[in-house]
């Protein structure tokens, strides 16, 4: 009788089993995504009282997972990466016996605040519905207040500040004086006393004025017809007494609605011979960056210069340099001219839309510069606190700017205007 030989069998087994000791290392201390949620439950109520203990453990179970899987324990940012560390250290040492998940949402805030960076914060979700200001015409009529409850408003905004992680201050500013004081829990956050609703002062015609609001759902709110926003996330419009297309996006999702709306545009473009793009990306918040890739396959570009990165598998960094894209254009192309509207609240993968058309030399930008630098981190994993469920976000990645003569400045229009007043400059441009 034959034997069997037995070495490729030991081979085998032995290939397995490195396999598998490879792709447990991976999992257990490399994947990105290890222990990270996909759905965030509710957070304990803000008044909700914590044990010194378990506010240590909340506090840690930050910390650790920052110096874990952010990028900036490993690039070298020692000076970002020690102030973390002392305000970590100051936070615990300053824990009362008792702490309100309030105050624990605070103190996380001031850790992440050392970062600068947009995309690592610690928030509250709220277990019941969201309360806002009963009446947001007088901000519509007037403009920020003058002072909350008395309290001057420059106080109120260096305290939030001072709890919030940033790259640039007037984005910050701009989403303290947009989303912040008309939010309650967010008031609260700011400590702002809203037990018995907020007064605000404001300037006007006939001098200061003082009013008083309550807190409601967001349907139940006082404002003005043109604040409500009920339009389509992805629409177009023909103009073909401009000789344009007009292509809006307010969140960036990559989608099969995304797609054939792109698609249906551009039909319409080719079918009408225009020469005109405008892409509206004012109050764009982000999302998934792929939506400008897809809308370069319809320009007449064979390759474009894409964003250096670094991203973190635990301990390595895995570096992505001099990144050129070829373009899988579509069969019919575009190759006329591309106004971008942009302003304060055109961020993350919107941004980078921006900076893909203006540091291509695809297109002419106008507006108000975006609200996050291209020279920041990004791409987040989500945790949640294991005894308040206060909802965490932590970048894994670093993005550089891609003309990198303009690194460490924001994406800047070629023709800086107000916000309201992008379109029409870009008419005037289309136009002469």
């Amino acid at each position: 009788m034959k034997l069997l030989n037995k070495k490729p069998v030991r081979i085998f087994a032995i290939v397995i089993i490195v396999i598998i000791l490879v792709s447990s290392i991976y999992f257990l201390t490399m994947n990105p995504r290890r222990g990270t949620v996909r759905e965030f439950y509710s957070s304990m109520p803000l008044d909700a009282v914590l044990t010194k203990k378990e506010a240590e453990q909340d506090l840690t179970y930050f910390y650790s997972h920052l110096r874990s899987r952010h990028p900036g324990w490993l690039d070298g940012s020692q000076a970002l990466i020690q102030a973390v560390e002392d305000q970590y250290n100051n936070e615990l040492v300053n824990l009362k016996d008792s702490v309100t998940v309030l105050e624990l949402w605070q103190s996380a805030g001031r850790i992440a605040a050392q970062l600068n960076d947009g995309h690592t914060w610690v928030k509250w979700k709220n277990p019941n519905t969201s309360l806002y200001i009963d009446n947001f015409m007088q901000l519509s009529d007037y403009g920020s207040p003058l002072d909350i409850n008395g309290v001057p408003i420059g106080e109120i905004l260096d305290h939030y500040l001072s709890m919030t992680s940033f790259e640039l201050q007037f984005y910050a500013e701009a989403v303290f004086y947009k989303t912040v004081i008309v939010a309650e829990p967010l008031l609260v956050f700011c400590g702002v006393d809203t037990s018995d609703g907020v007064e605000m002062t404001f300037e006007t015609e006939d001098g200061e004025q003082t009013f008083h609001y309550e807190f409601v759902p967001l349907e139940r709110v006082v404002r003005y017809a043109g604040d409500v926003n009920d339009e389509n996330w992805v629409e177009y419009i023909i103009d073909l007494e401009n000789d344009l297309g007009i292509f809006t996006l307010r969140s960036c999702v990559d989608n099969e609605e995304y797609r054939s709306v792109l698609d249906s545009f551009f039909s319409e473009v080719f079918e009408n011979d225009l020469d005109n793009v405008v892409v509206d990306l004012r109050g764009n918040g982000g999302g998934n960056s792929r939506v400008a890739n897809k809308f370069l396959q319809y320009l007449d570009v064979e390759t474009y210069r894409s964003w250096d990165s670094a991203i973190r598998y635990g301990w390595l960094l895995k570096q992505n340099k001099d990144v050129v894209v070829n373009n899988h254009k579509q069969p019919v192309t575009f190759s006329g001219d591309i106004y971008v509207l942009t302003d304060t609240f055109t961020y993350s993968a919107a941004m980078d839309f921006a900076m893909l058309i203006s540091d291509n030399d695809l297109g002419v930008l106008v507006g108000m510069p975006s609200g996050n630098l291209p020279d920041s981190y990004g791409d987040c994993l989500f945790f949640q606190m294991p005894n308040s469920g206060l909802m965490i976000s932590i970048s894994y990645k670093s993005w550089h700017r891609i003309d990198s003569s303009h690194a460490g400045e924001p994406v800047m229009p070629d023709y800086v205007v107000p916000s309201a007043e992008a379109f029409d400059k870009a008419l005037e441009l289309i136009q002469h």
